[in-house]
């Protein structure tokens, strides 16, 4: 009888087996190792762009703030010279404002009529005189309401006026006086309404 010893033969298959798989293996790991560094590099790159990316935007951001911050001081100018301005056309109506007065006063005032008082507390103003009749008292009262620098124009009452050598009708106005109308100078005669009725105390 012959026997034929194949215990090497099963060792050699098994060997090359386990060869085939550690080479099997290996080249798992090493294309595990290929993805895993293409894919750290990729990253890196990514991160790399937005690192640069955020730079920009942190140095574009500076300069917005650089131009923020002047845009906010330019504005502060601009409102201190627009105060400084209020200030200064505030003064220059004052300064205006009583010539401008007596001027539609004096254009108000009729022929046949005098003035005897004119007076100013507080911006409440009180005017009295003496009229040849109370229709030339009617007519400065409407004229008087016609200019913006008088306001709320009320005749409160006429009297006869009993000194000799004197127009024979008395009256006095109340008003309230505003130097600073929202007119132009040019423009400051208003449309009125008729005039409230006179109080005639002569009786």
């Amino acid at each position: 009888m012959i026997r034929i010893n194949l215990l090497p033969v099963k060792e050699l298959k098994a060997e090359v087996v386990r060869r085939r798989e550690l080479m099997i293996g290996g080249v798992s790991l090493a294309l595990t190792g290929v993805l895993l560094l293409l894919v750290f590099v990729y990253q890196w790159r990514q991160a790399s762009a937005l690192e640069s990316e955020l730079d920009e935007l942190q140095k574009e951001l500076q300069v917005l703030n650089v131009k923020a911050k002047d845009v906010a001081e330019l504005q502060k100018k601009i409102k201190e010279f627009a105060g400084k301005n209020k200030v200064i056309d505030d003064i220059n109506k004052k300064k205006s404002g009583p010539v401008r007065v007596m001027e539609s006063l004096a254009v108000a005032t009729p022929s046949a009529l005098w003035l005897t008082e004119f007076k100013e507390t507080g911006g409440n103003l009180t005017i009295t005189g003496v009229a040849v009749d109370n229709q030339t008292i009617a007519e400065f009262l409407k004229a008087l309401a016609s200019h913006a620098y008088f306001n709320n124009t009320e005749l409160v009452e006429t009297t006869q006026n009993q000194q000799a050598g004197l127009p024979p009708r008395r009256f006095l106005i109340k008003a309230q006086l505003n130097y600073q109308p929202n007119v132009s100078p040019t423009n400051a005669v208003k449309p009125v309404k008729a005039p409230v009725a006179m109080k005639d105390n002569s009786k």
